[in-house]
């Protein structure tokens, strides 16, 4: 059985998608708001 909980990269998909949601509010264009996210990956 697959348990996401069990699987560590689940939880770093989880913040980078929130964090994802978070910044593309603040920024006009999509590719400035990944490459902002990029720095913090």
């Amino acid at each position: 059985t697959y348990s996401p909980d069990l699987n560590p990269i689940e939880h770093y998909w989880f913040k980078i998608k929130n964090e994802t949601r978070k910044v593309t509010t603040q920024f006009k264009d999509i590719s400035i708001a990944v490459e902002h996210l990029m720095k913090f990956i």
